[in-house]
């Protein structure tokens, strides 16, 4: 069973897209593949989606949440101001670490999703030749006549001539059969 926080997230959805893929073909070669694909694919925007969250809560506050109630500060705007300038100066250091955490992951991130597309480009590119091999190999299989669309040569009985240097004229005919 799968669980998420993240509300944008539709697990029972994708456990249906799943369940799907293996009904369609459970023993296709490359399954595991395509399901590790599909993982990797709603882990990178579960990723994207946490990181979007981070950055929004990141930044120093600049007003005071409405719900929160302190005595004798909620009721003066001086010391609603004055506590969080105290506050955005104690986790500076803090807020400039996290934004270069959510930097560095979305580097990371961006660099899997690189990854994925080439590893992507050289399976299609492996599954052509692997294609184009097969059909060598069935072509090299079949007759002659099956596998090649090219005229083939009669045998005729008459013996065949190689012409020595000095049985050749000047125009490169054959003379005859060489002299005895």
């Amino acid at each position: 069973m799968i669980r998420s926080r993240n509300p944008r997230i539709d697990v029972d959805e994708l456990e249906r897209r799943i369940d799907a893929e293996l009904a369609r073909d459970p023993d296709a070669a490359g399954g595991d593949e395509r399901l590790a694909r599909l993982a990797a694919t709603v882990h990178a925007r579960a990723i994207e989606s946490q990181l979007n969250f981070a950055e929004q809560r990141s930044t120093p506050r600049s007003t005071w949440p409405v719900d929160l109630h302190v005595p004798f500060i909620s009721s003066s705007e001086r010391l609603k101001k004055a506590l969080l300038s105290i506050m955005s100066l104690a986790f500076h250091d803090q807020y400039e670490a996290n934004n270069a955490l959510i930097r560095s992951q979305r580097e990371m991130l961006a660099l899997v999703q690189t990854l994925q597309e080439r590893i992507d480009t050289l399976e299609s590119r492996l599954e052509t030749e692997r294609a184009t091999t097969r059909a060598q190999r069935i072509a090299h299989r079949l007759p002659p006549t099956v596998a090649t669309a090219a005229p083939t040569v009669a045998t005729t009985a008459s013996p065949t001539v190689i012409p020595s240097p000095s049985t050749t004229l000047r125009t490169g005919s054959v003379e005859g059969p060489p002299p005895s």
